[in-house]
């Protein structure tokens, strides 16, 4: 089948059969009030599934994947340490702690301004902040999603 020789097709394929999986496992046989945070997740992953399907069916940016660029893991590398250390940290510090140090992390590692510049530095330190409210809010208050503690909360 000439549809899965381009690289966007097979992504949009793949996204399409997690996001049927996600929304299964979230619609059947599950309790509403509990189940909200993945069923808001498992509607929001259909529904860019749903854009990345139709824009393959369109023929926008087709390549063949003779041509598809290599991935940069250079680049890629720093992210991936970033994800794996903070998901061993999990449950050992808490959610909200180590989710604000990884974000950090990443906002450092992938920022335009090194760290020596202080003004640059503080302005990172608070969006990390609000970031971190905005997700406490979110889970906590609005969903009511119990979320990993550790030590340092």
């Amino acid at each position: 089948m000439t549809w899965f020789k381009s690289k966007d097709n097979i992504t949009a394929f793949v996204a399409a059969i997690i996001a049927i999986i996600a929304l299964a496992a979230a619609f059947y046989k599950t309790e509403p009030d509990v189940y909200l945070f993945p069923r808001i997740s498992a509607v929001i992953i259909a529904l860019l599934a749903g854009i990345l399907l139709l824009k393959s069916f369109m023929g926008r940016s087709i390549k063949p994947l003779s041509e598809a660029k290599l991935i940069h893991w250079k680049t890629l590398l720093p992210g991936l340490a970033i994800g794996l250390i903070y998901l061993l940290s999990l449950e050992v510090i808490g959610f909200y702690v180590s989710s604000f140090v990884a974000y950090f992390a990443i906002c450092v590692v992938y920022g335009k301004c090194d760290m020596l510049n202080v003004k640059r530095g503080l302005f990172k330190i608070g969006v990390s902040t609000v970031f971190m409210v905005i997700l406490f809010l979110l889970f906590w208050n609005l969903l009511h999603v119990r979320t990993p503690t550790g030590f340092l909360i």
